[in-house]
């Protein structure tokens, strides 16, 4: 029996429930853009896991797509995901500019995009001052 949900990745129902994905980035005006994916297994392991690489001790931070030296300069696409039975799975991925939009096009041909606060926590969030909050409303303190 196949799933009742598809795969927003290929478009088919697979033999299992699809993984969901939440995808979030830093644009470059500082606000965060989040989508929420399904993906079937096939599509899971040709986007999420090649980009959950090991980068502890000195490795430096390269593209996942290309290999290309991004530790100075990268653009970060953050994913965490709920694969089954495990735990959830989080991934920082150091890309190039170009691959970064190329995934990110990607993204958000095959996702929802999420506008409100639920789904995953965002990395690193600062709190706003109320006379912040006011100026973005709109209205001057």
């Amino acid at each position: 029996m196949g799933s009742l949900v598809k795969c927003t990745g290929c478009d088919q129902r697979c033999g299992t429930r699809p993984i969901g994905v939440y995808w979030r980035w830093m644009r470059s005006d500082g606000v965060w853009k989040k989508y929420y994916t399904r993906l079937c297994s096939a599509c899971y392991a040709a986007k999420v896991l090649p980009l959950d690489m090991d980068y502890t001790g000195v490795a430096r931070l390269t593209c996942p797509s290309c290999g290309i030296d991004t530790e100075d300069d990268y653009d970060g696409i953050y994913s965490t995901s709920f694969p089954g039975s495990r735990e959830q799975v989080e991934v920082e991925a150091p890309f190039c500019s170009v691959h970064a939009a190329e995934y990110r096009i990607w993204v958000t041909a095959h996702a929802q995009e999420r506008i409100d606060v639920d789904g995953a926590p965002e990395p690193h969030q600062h709190e706003r001052r109320p006379e912040q909050v006011l100026r973005d409303l709109g209205r001057v303190p």
